[in-house]
């Protein structure tokens, strides 16, 4: 039944992307369905459904917390650029995530990126090296928080 639902869902994805390239051009609507169900079918086959689906509300959730943290993340870098009396103290933190293999990691990994005084290095099973601008703050709990909303959107 996942395979039929995402079928669907890809092939009508496509048919959009396909109507949006064709101008809405009802001469073609008949070659861009073939053409959709086909990479549909094809997409299916190279990146089959994976559980766990993520969740609608705790992705918008998590979406507004990223937003806000990247707007810190900037008066932060542009405060530590006009005032350097600010300490820096850069070097490298590793963390232990619990989230599932796949895309929990690598939505955490690729989001600690964008936060406040973080850059992903590595990610090797589920061990996190992160470069920090300041490893006196408290960057554990930070990631923490940012890996518990990853692990709301990936919970079942």
């Amino acid at each position: 039944m996942a395979y039929a639902g995402s079928a669907a869902v890809r092939t009508a994805l496509l048919l959009v992307v396909w109507w949006a390239l064709t101008e809405g051009d009802p001469a073609a609507a008949g070659f861009g369905l073939g053409a959709a169900l086909l990479v549909a079918l094809l997409s299916l086959r190279l990146f089959p459904p994976s559980a766990p689906r993520p969740q609608l509300a705790a992705t918008l959730a998590f979406a507004g917390y990223f937003i806000l943290r990247s707007m810190v993340a900037g008066v932060d870098v542009a405060r530590r650029l006009l005032s350097p009396r600010l300490p820096l103290r850069p070097g490298y933190v590793t963390y232990t995530t619990s989230l599932a293999e796949g895309r929990p990691r690598w939505l955490l990994a690729n989001a600690l990126s964008l936060l406040p005084g973080t850059l992903s290095v590595t990610l090797r099973d589920n061990e996190l090296e992160l470069h920090c601008l300041d490893t006196a703050l408290p960057v554990r709990e930070d990631v923490a928080r940012a890996e518990q909303r990853i692990a709301r959107i990936f919970s079942p």
